[in-house]
């Protein structure tokens, strides 16, 4: 006999579903909002293109409130059921092939002379890998 969880047919979350979203929002939000604080800074006053020794000071200024989304990753990660993390860890693999991929692709097209600007490459890159990340995300969630 099944189970009146799996008849019901209803959408809403668990209370326990729903206080891990509550927890993940307490850690990701404000590590989002401080990430963005610290980059309108760093534009604002950082003068990164300046020779000031204070601009390398400016440029780590947004690394702290991002580590603090890695963490609040990983706690959200730690806090899922076994399912949850099985998606993750299969979308974080995807997103890590894809964005090793994605640097041999831009490693060899530059090598071969095209004419990437150097401030560029990082960004590309990142954006590969959190752009392969949530479509991972999204195609393992759907199975």
């Amino acid at each position: 006999m099944t189970s009146d969880l799996d008849t019901t047919g209803s959408p809403r979350s668990s209370a326990g579903d729903r206080a891990r979203t509550r927890a993940y929002a307490r850690d990701f939000f404000p590590a989002i909002a401080g990430y963005v604080v610290a980059v309108v800074a760093v534009g604002v006053w950082g003068d990164l293109d300046g020779d000031g020794p204070w601009r390398y000071a400016w440029a780590l200024l947004p690394v702290l409130p991002a580590a603090l989304l890695v963490r609040a990753v990983a706690r959200g990660i730690r806090r899922s059921d076994e399912y949850a993390r099985l998606l993750q860890l299969g979308a974080l693999a995807v997103s890590f092939a894809a964005t090793m991929l994605a640097c041999v692709l831009l490693g060899m097209l530059t090598i071969a002379g095209l004419p990437l600007p150097a401030r560029l490459l990082p960004w590309l890159l990142f954006a590969a890998g959190m752009l392969s990340w949530i479509v991972a995300a999204a195609v393992t969630a759907r199975r």
